[in-house]
């Protein structure tokens, strides 16, 4: 059996186990593996067929990205990881947390690198849709607003207290990734997308169908869009400002999203190898904030990528709140790139074992 029958067999018994998933992506690419499969629909109300190479909003895949952009940036000498909150950010956003009890002073681009700024994450709420004035429930009765960064963190200001000082606690912050979308953008001049774009090199590692959706310009050659669900809502009726500014943001295919994640773990996006070392440094021993959600294990966290036990092999990688999840094992120069297209998948439902279903699936 080929190993494109062998995938698609894997996506074929994930939508057929389970009914609430419309349909399903996988990409596996490696040295001389570049294989997409999909079974299902990609839009409930017509009916229409998945196809591969479908586009979709990649929610918080979105972050390394981010951060890798960063980075360059660092590399560059245009920031330092040890730059304050208060000098980076000076003016309504600093005045806007140091109002809200945050130690601008104190807080630094690693920790908002790191998940360990304090900041109270405003997609928390996004956890239970049933919280009144939570962002989503904001975001569902009123799909079509147009979110602007400042309205999210003061979202977060207003609906949560810090989980902790500075560096002392894990608690994972969409807050703080639209702060570094703001960095980016205050320290280039351009957009975040286009910064990116630029500072991690799309071209050079074949992105042809990535960009900051509403913010940049749709490639010509649009690909279908597979659609995304929140519950009984369609993704595509929600403004993409609802996750826009860094914690997401892109549009992208899973070739893409495989490329760019090979491509960094393979050390092609920085200059120096040490950059990609600090990159993948974990936090070892700093304890979770209380009362956060994600299910990731602190020890496991790095800069927006955290790390996965796969196989018996380590993997780097990232899950997008609406059905994206994306792993590289470098040791074995494999990425495969998983969606489901469901963000409230019933918890039974292991968005990471496809991954590992995918790696067997190379060695069968």
């Amino acid at each position: 059996m080929t190993l494109q029958r062998r995938l698609q067999g894997l996506v074929d018994a994930d939508v057929a186990s389970w009914p609430t998933m419309p349909g399903r992506l996988l990409h596996v690419l490696g040295p001389g593996i570049d294989v997409e499969v999909v079974a299902g629909v990609a839009d409930i109300a017509t009916g229409e067929p998945l196809v591969p190479g479908s586009r979709f909003r990649i929610a918080s895949v979105t972050k390394p990205f981010v951060a890798a952009a960063t980075l360059r940036l660092v590399e560059d000498r245009r920031l330092s990881l040890d730059d304050t909150v208060a000098s980076l950010l000076a003016g309504s956003y600093e005045e806007l947390l140091r109002a809200g009890g945050y130690e601008t002073g104190a807080m630094t681009l690693r920790h908002l690198l790191t998940h360990t700024s304090g900041l109270y994450d405003f997609a928390s709420d996004a956890y239970d849709a049933s919280i009144p004035g939570g962002f989503t429930a904001a975001c569902r009765d009123d799909p079509g607003r147009r979110w602007t960064r400042f309205e999210q963190i003061e979202f977060a200001v207003s609906h949560g207290k810090p989980y902790g000082p500075p560096g002392t606690v894990f608690g994972y912050s969409d807050t703080g990734a639209c702060l570094v979308g703001e960095i980016i953008e205050r320290t280039t001049g351009q957009s975040m997308g286009a910064a990116i774009r630029e500072l991690v090199g799309y071209e050079r590692l074949g992105l042809t169908h990535t960009w900051q959706e509403t913010i940049e310009p749709e490639p010509a050659d649009l690909p279908p869009l597979s659609h995304q669900y929140e519950e009984a809502t369609d993704v595509a009726d929600m403004d993409a400002s609802v996750d826009l500014y860094g914690g997401g943001g892109l549009m992208s295919t899973c070739a893409d999203v495989a490329r760019f994640f090979r491509g960094l773990l393979n050390g092609e996006v920085f200059r120096v190898p040490e950059t990609l070392v600090a990159m993948t440094t974990t936090l070892e021993g700093v304890p979770r904030a209380e009362g956060t959600p994600m299910d990731d294990d602190p020890d496991k966290a790095a800069m927006y990528l955290f790390r996965a036990s796969i196989g018996g092999e380590t993997w780097w990688g990232h899950d997008g709140y609406w059905g994206t999840t994306v792993f590289t094992c470098p040791a074995r120069d494999v990425t495969v790139v998983a969606g489901h297209q469901r963000s409230n998948m019933p918890k039974a439902f292991d968005r990471r074992r496809i991954i590992a279903d995918a790696f067997a699936a190379l060695d069968a």
